[in-house]
């Protein structure tokens, strides 16, 4: 009889006491979701968004694409048509790069067939322009990287599986990497101006050259009057 009446009461506190507390429980975790789910991420927000991504990620995705490829390729010369593809296809292959240039821009001049000064000029100018078409061919394979960085957010996005709470670390991803795209950018009009400073001092070199033949031409023509 003591064990029976011992039970009634641990029955009757767990139903009564405990009961309570674990209705509170589940009042607070349904609170919970309930918040998670109509507050902080509502499913039809959510789907609504997703919708739209997958709209504007078509739509402009077959624009993107038709414009890629568009062909401009315009060279018809057997030895123009392999740099032409080279720059254009961002080819990272620096040896390659070189050597195709040389086959349409010729090497320097022997020492036999032109000035010092001359064979400096030639030598810098294609220095420098070689180092702009490479810069290009960096640039273009950043481009490709990033265009497959928002592919990849994109079908993060889309993914049904993916968490709502993981939209902060798509965005993160998505501004680094315009950020590394814009430095990209930054790069190759550095490389421009590079390239106008080299053609001023082009410019000012010849000038200068000018200026020593015409002394020495003086020079001729005063022995020339003297030995008269």
């Amino acid at each position: 009889m003591q064990l029976a009446n011992l039970l009634k009461t641990i029955y009757e506190i767990i139903k009564d006491d405990l009961g309570k507390v674990l209705d509170q429980i589940t009042e607070l975790t349904q609170w919970f979701n309930d918040y998670y789910q109509l507050v902080l991420f509502p499913k039809k927000a959510i789907e609504a968004v997703r919708g739209f991504v997958d709209w504007m990620s078509g739509y402009f995705q077959s624009l993107i694409n038709q414009v890629l490829r568009f062909p401009i390729m315009s060279s018809t010369l057997p030895a123009t048509q392999p740099l032409e593809a080279l720059v254009r296809n961002g080819s990272l292959d620096f040896n390659q790069l070189s050597q195709a240039y040389r086959n349409v821009y010729g090497s320097i001049p022997p020492i036999a067939d032109a000035s010092p000064l001359d064979r400096n000029l030639i030598d810098v100018d294609d220095a420098l322009a070689l180092n702009s078409i490479k810069s290009l061919g960096i640039h273009e394979a950043s481009l490709t990287l990033s265009l497959g960085t928002a592919n990849e957010i994109e079908d993060k996005i889309k993914d049904p599986e993916s968490a709502p709470g993981a939209a902060p670390f798509l965005s993160t991803a998505g501004t680094l990497a315009s950020l590394q795209t814009q430095a990209m950018i930054q790069k190759m009009i550095a490389a421009q101006l590079r390239q106008e400073a080299a053609l001023l001092a082009h410019r000012n070199t010849l000038l200068k050259r000018d200026v020593i033949l015409a002394s020495q031409m003086r020079g001729h023509i005063t022995n020339l009057l003297k030995q008269k």
